[in-house]
């Protein structure tokens, strides 16, 4: 655990920054669940509030990949923080770039430590030696102010998607999710947790599909999935208690043409996160995409009948996933975009 005191003219009063670890201490986690709750409802107003699950699935490093939280407390003795960041890179691709969320709870605002932790963020950049760091942030928080301080620069823009399950029109939703000639001959399969072996190589060669996504002018280097990270991957998401389900679309002999992966989470039953959808190059054309999305929500309703809403990320050029989400009924909520930022210093306060 480390201890810093911040002090210098752009900070308003002391503020102490500590690199705390919320995957793992449930005093840490608690310590930084309301900043995070606090700052989620304010970009994704009317959405459920963001559960200690949710935020400590967050806090653990994808694989071969390092991730560091940091916080902004009042004083030595404080146990709730007033800001946070996270911060996690690659160890095997992309040697330049680290990605970052910085945090403060609305009510900290304008004391600097805003300021402070960007300035840790981009100590550390320096330190390890990747000087592209990209943040991202909603459009219902302005972020002017810290784009401007630290020339920033957007390069990427995503749209939220929302779908209210509880307007769901069953009859429609089971009729997009009929085959059809073009595609009769997909057999979807589903699990929860753990691929099965048996299509464990296949799953692994279709997730290389989500390189082919648009990302705006983000330089970003997608790694080739294997199975060793596979199972890392499902094995964190059972260790933090957020459960993935995939729904694939497999040929007769056995290969995966299509798959899309939401995730659940005991604590905070209401909401669904969509984390990937792709349909391999091969098999496009078909119409699985909009078969895979609309078994997915019939899904979600058998299994999930407690759940309100679904959201689901995709880059603002991504014409043909948006139309698919707008068929189904998901409603665009709100816009979010990427920021890079080199490694110089804040001009004024921020945060």
């Amino acid at each position: 655990m480390r201890w810093r005191r911040a002090v210098g003219a752009c900070f308003l009063g002391p503020m102490v920054i500590r690199e705390i670890s919320p995957a793992d201490k449930a005093e840490d986690l608690s310590a930084v669940l309301p900043v995070a709750q606090a700052v989620f409802n304010e970009q994704m107003p009317g959405f459920p509030l963001l559960s200690a699950t949710r935020l400590r699935m967050r806090c653990f490093p994808d694989h071969h990949a390092v991730l560091r939280v940091f916080a902004a407390f009042a004083d030595d003795e404080a146990r709730t923080a007033d800001a946070m960041a996270l911060v996690e890179w690659e160890e095997d691709a992309n040697p330049d770039l680290m990605g970052a969320s910085v945090w403060v709870a609305p009510q900290a605002r304008r004391r600097g430590l805003g300021a402070a932790l960007y300035a840790e963020v981009l100590a550390l950049s320096a330190a390890v030696g990747r000087p592209r760091v990209v943040v991202n942030g909603a459009s219902t928080v302005p972020v002017d102010a810290v784009v401007a301080a630290y020339g920033g620069r957007r390069v990427e823009e995503m749209i939220r998607s929302v779908l209210d399950l509880a307007g769901v029109p069953r009859s429609r939703m089971t009729e997009a999710a009929a085959a059809t000639d073009a595609n009769a001959g997909y057999r979807l399969v589903r699990w929860t947790d753990h691929c099965p072996d048996e299509l464990a190589g296949s799953f692994c060669a279709a997730m290389a599909v989500m390189a082919d996504a648009p990302q705006g002018d983000l330089v970003y280097e997608h790694v080739a999935h294997d199975l060793e990270g596979l199972r890392e991957r499902e094995r964190l998401s059972v260790l933090a208690g957020v459960r993935r389900h995939v729904l694939a679309a497999v040929t007769p002999a056995g290969e995966i043409g299509g798959f899309t992966v939401f995730s659940s989470a005991a604590e905070g039953p209401l909401a669904l996160d969509i984390w990937d959808t792709g349909v391999v190059r091969a098999h496009r054309g078909n119409g699985l995409g909009l078969r895979l999305k609309a078994a997915q929500t019939l899904w979600m309703l058998d299994e999930f009948p407690a759940a309100r809403w679904v959201q689901t990320f995709n880059n603002a050029d991504n014409a043909h996933m948006l139309a698919i989400n707008r068929a189904l009924g998901y409603r665009a909520a709100e816009n979010w975009s990427s920021y890079e930022f080199g490694p110089t210093r804040p001009g004024g306060q921020v945060g």
